[in-house]
């Protein structure tokens, strides 16, 4: 009799362990189906999480992000792929399953979930769809003449990486602390990741935030007209506009209203790849004409093309999949956005 009450104590214990380790994969199926239905209220998010939870999870990850040189992601994607190979080989497939909930439970809940936070147009007050094509077009002609401008005007200054940070760091807490009305220590250590820069080259990134280390990483080829750019664009993923296209509003406000011609350049620069075209470059002159080759240049010598598509093809399904419905398109939507608020720029200088 003791024997066998054992044995039915043995079997229950299995059991209820067999249940439990269910409960991961399954809170994250759930998290995913309800990000993908756009279940999560957009005031409660932007009130409750995005300007209450996530600075204090910042905050914390800070310590973590800036405590080292190195990319957390250097470690992170290693160990990922080792413990993957090593479950798939013993057929441990409820763990494996279990490996990849929990990485992407921590992915939402301390950064995703912000997809879900008001967008940028609405705070701004930016009605997108009636910007006239005419305000477009007289809005290229201003970053035509600034782009002129300012290449003259940057001449003869040397590039400070920095100087580049401190402003870059500076320039966002400003236009976020006037946009949100809330101001806290975000991770801002820039780094370079070892393992992800071949990807980064290959698939034509400039950068990306890593949600698992909450620390902004750059390509380590961008020149130096494009960085003050793009680690502006970063540091606003990093201070919770996970949205790319929130994310280039939020760079070009930061890098145009700086008093650093170098940050001005590099933001017209960005916004004029979303206006260019074969008559619009006509109205540059030669210096700029040479930046934008020489970008275009760095991006041919390293790309690879299929890498680039399979990028691009993983990329827009996650946006999607967090309630961006324009997917990677709505990287270009900066330009609406930046053109339509012209007339209040002044406040973010």
């Amino acid at each position: 009799m003791v024997k066998r009450k054992v044995g039915v104590s043995g079997e229950s214990t299995r059991s209820a362990g067999a249940r439990l380790g269910w409960i991961l994969p399954a809170f994250a199926l759930v998290t995913f189906l309800t990000s993908w239905a756009d279940l999560y209220p957009t005031p409660a998010v932007e009130q409750w999480y995005a300007r209450g939870v996530f600075p204090l999870i910042s905050g914390v990850a800070r310590r973590i992000a800036d405590a080292v040189r190195f990319s957390w992601l250097d470690l992170v994607i290693p160990i990922g792929f080792v413990s993957a190979v090593w479950l798939i080989h013993r057929r441990q497939w409820k763990w494996l399953l279990n490996l990849a909930a929990a990485f992407y439970l921590i992915l939402f809940w301390s950064w995703a979930l912000n997809y879900h936070r008001e967008r940028l147009s609405s705070k701004l007050q930016v009605d997108v769809p009636h910007i006239k094509a005419g305000a477009v077009n007289d809005f290229a002609m201003c970053a035509a003449a600034e782009l002129n401008r300012l290449y003259k005007e940057k001449e003869g200054l040397t590039y400070d990486e920095a100087g580049t940070l401190e402003e870059a760091r500076r320039r966002v807490r400003r236009v976020i602390g006037i946009i949100d009305g809330k101001d806290w220590e975000a991770p801002h250590r820039v780094k370079i990741s070892w393992v992800a820069n071949r990807w980064f080259r290959a698939a034509g990134i400039d950068g990306m935030f890593n949600p698992i280390g909450h620390e902004p990483i750059v390509s380590g080829t961008l020149l130096d007209i494009e960085r003050p750019f793009v680690i502006v664009h970063e540091f606003a993923h990093v201070q919770g506009y996970p949205d790319e296209g929130d994310a280039n509003v939020i760079a070009a406000l930061a890098t145009l209203m700086s008093s650093n011609p170098a940050f001005q350049y590099s933001g017209w620069l960005n916004l004029w790849l979303y206006l260019r075209n074969r008559d619009r470059d006509r109205l540059l002159d030669s210096g700029p004409r040479a930046d934008l080759e020489r970008i275009f240049n760095r991006l041919r010598r390293e790309r690879i093309e299929w890498i680039s598509h399979l990028q691009s093809f993983i990329l827009d399904w996650f946006l999607k999949a967090n309630s961006v419905e324009q997917g990677i398109q709505s990287y270009s939507r900066v330009v609406l956005l930046v053109a339509g608020i012209e007339p209040s720029w002044e406040r973010f200088r």
